[in-house]
């Protein structure tokens, strides 16, 4: 029996001449692997449609239980109009794509997950503004699907973020895994903000460098796998 799946391409694999394998994180399953068949006609390749976050439809036969579901048929759910025309929109998606790949690891179906991953990727290719905070205020806001959002926000009583324990303190720590003021405060905007104001919050490259780097530490404290972002020289880079 044939079903269809709605997918978010994390990355793919070839295998010889004729065999592709697609990771992808779906709305109906979860993350899944996709086996597809590579024709000799390039022209019906399904290659062209399994670019990094590129929202498709995937037609399959196989169990829901299985490992690899075996596809037959792939097209677009939503073609991008500036992301793949914009380096600095570009070098944040190829980020965003490997941070995914390395956190989304349950095949549970996730819904509201699901629909947080697409709207923002939406709104980030449809929106006028640059997008240069984008990737902060996203990994940021996905930790309250993946279960470890940041706990209360910044005060005077409260100035420092705790990243071991997920929480603003009053308690200065000489821990280097502590945000102190101000950009703990600037932590704390990036919270509150919704994406658009996000991007308005006046930030240096210096400024939003750092912020990454804290914010990529406390993904590494509940994801060993983080400790090494390939992609993340690329997106400073694009930044400086």
């Amino acid at each position: 029996m044939k079903q269809t799946a709605t997918a978010i391409t994390l990355n793919y694999t070839k295998y010889g001449d004729n065999k592709l394998i697609v990771n992808a994180y779906t709305r109906e399953l979860g993350r899944a692997a996709f086996a597809f068949r590579i024709p000799q006609n390039r022209k019906s390749s399904p290659l062209p449609y399994c670019q990094p976050l590129f929202i498709n439809e995937i037609e399959y036969s196989s169990a829901p239980e299985a490992e690899i579901k075996q596809a037959s048929k792939i097209s677009t759910s939503y073609t991008y109009t500036s992301i793949p025309f914009s380096t600095t929109k570009t070098a944040t998606a190829m980020f965003i794509t490997e941070i995914l790949s390395k956190v989304l690891t349950f095949a549970e179906q996730n819904e509201e997950l699901y629909e947080f991953i697409t709207s923002s990727l939406k709104l980030f290719d449809q929106s006028e503004v640059p997008g240069r905070n984008f990737h902060l205020k996203f990994l940021l806001q996905i930790t309250k699907y993946l279960g470890f959002y940041p706990q209360n926000r910044y005060s005077i009583l409260r100035p420092c973020f705790d990243i071991e324990k997920g929480c603003f303190t009053g308690n200065i720590s000489s821990s280097r895994h502590v945000i102190h003021p101000p950009y703990s405060e600037i932590f704390s905007r990036i919270l509150d903000y919704d994406y658009i104001p996000c991007d308005f919050i006046p930030l240096s490259n210096a400024d939003r460098s750092f912020l990454l780097d804290k914010i990529i530490e406390y993904y590494h404290f509940r994801f060993d796998n983080i400790a090494s972002v390939k992609s993340l020289a690329v997106l400073k880079s694009v930044f400086h």
